[in-house]
């Protein structure tokens, strides 16, 4: 491999990964790892237009490029021309971009039909999950820096105007004080709670919390979950709905939260890299599993179905037990919750009321 571009001689490398928000953050790490091994080089990450805001408030990352209908890969490759192309997402359009766009160091997975289009590969498995997924992303980075690097994450800086749109949406909401993030919807990640089962969860922690207000966030196209998820608690004052954050408004608000239950999706990963308590809800097998998708943060807290719990009535012949999110206990989900909370109580907690009678 003595024609490829030798490590020293690097000035611009670009990691791709072009998918959803919780597969971007879980790469984050490959950013800080080159730039304490590299620091002199220019860091891109090519990804969607919704995640590119993010990226751009990490300090680690020196240029962001989106991929659009007309902005391709290979469009954007040949402006940016990289030394380097980490392909933290294994994509074979991308990969022949690359290959025309003449960079001769491409580092991919060498279990794809089309791995003959990268010049350096890396031999994992990642759908046996035996290893976190930020693990697998740093780990591409051993044919261009030898030695195995630690997983860091960054820190993701306040943005202004997120915090003021953030604040914009809680008081639309009537939202003050003490409140905490439940996020229903997962865009088809992954397995989910039921909306019935996060209201239930919502009105024991209301009732144990009398300073507290459930913030229910809804992306686009979950209006209707955050909907049930709202009508099932009887604290109707003290359950609000936000949606149509920007990605910088979502960031801010769940800063700002005392705490974040939801599912494994992307708001959960976001909401631990600006430090929020979260508890996740997860299946027991992989490949989506707490193994490969923990959020990393400091304090994260991930539950998945035991086999004690029984098999819910919707899914009978059509999923694995172990892979029911549903099956998992609401007394677990609300211990988890008052745990994070009590760990992080509020100064001056406000004065609560009762649920409305109907």
């Amino acid at each position: 491999m003595g024609f490829l571009t030798a490590t020293a001689d690097l000035r611009r490398i670009l990691i791709s990964r072009t998918d959803r928000l919780g597969d971007v953050i879980l790469t984050l790490p490959v950013a800080v790892a080159l730039r304490r091994a590299l620091p002199e080089v220019d860091i891109a990450f090519l990804v969607t237009l919704y995640t590119a805001p993010l990226l751009r408030r990490i300090r680690e990352i020196d240029t962001v490029l989106t991929v659009t209908e007309k902005r391709t890969g290979l469009h954007l490759m040949r402006i940016y021309k990289p030394d380097a192309v980490i392909f933290a997402r294994p994509d074979f359009r991308l990969a022949l971009d690359a290959v025309m766009a003449r960079i001769d160091v491409r580092v991919g997975t060498g279990y794809r039909f089309y791995s003959g289009l990268f010049t350096r590969w890396v031999y994992d498995h990642r759908r046996r999950g035996v290893k976190h997924e930020s693990e697998y992303s740093v780990n591409l980075l051993s044919p261009v820096l030898g030695a195995l690097q630690n997983v860091e994450m960054p820190e993701l800086p306040v943005s202004e105007a997120g915090a003021e749109e953030a604040e914009r949406a809680l008081q639309g909401a009537g939202v003050r004080g003490s409140y905490m993030v439940l996020h229903p919807g997962d865009r088809g990640s992954s397995p989910n709670y039921a909306p019935p089962g996060y209201a239930a969860v919502a009105e024991t922690l209301l009732r144990e919390h009398d300073e507290l207000t459930i913030v229910v966030t809804a992306g686009p196209g979950e209006r209707p979950l955050a909907e049930q998820v709202a009508a099932g608690v009887p604290y109707r004052h003290r359950i609000a709905i936000v949606e149509g954050l920007s990605l910088d408004g979502l960031s801010e608000l769940l800063r700002r939260a005392r705490g974040y239950l939801g599912g494994a999706s992307g708001p959960a990963h976001l909401a631990a890299l600006v430090g929020t308590p979260v508890v996740s809800l997860f299946p027991a097998l992989q490949p989506v599993w707490p193994a490969r998708w923990r959020p990393i943060g400091p304090d994260v807290a991930t539950l998945i179905p035991i086999p004690e719990e029984p098999q819910c009535a919707v899914c009978p012949g059509r999923c694995e037990p172990e892979n029911c999110v549903r099956r998992i206990a609401r007394e677990r989900v609300v211990e988890a919750c008052l745990q994070m909370l009590e760990r992080h109580p509020v100064e001056a907690p406000m004065q609560g009321s009762s649920p409305e009678e109907v």
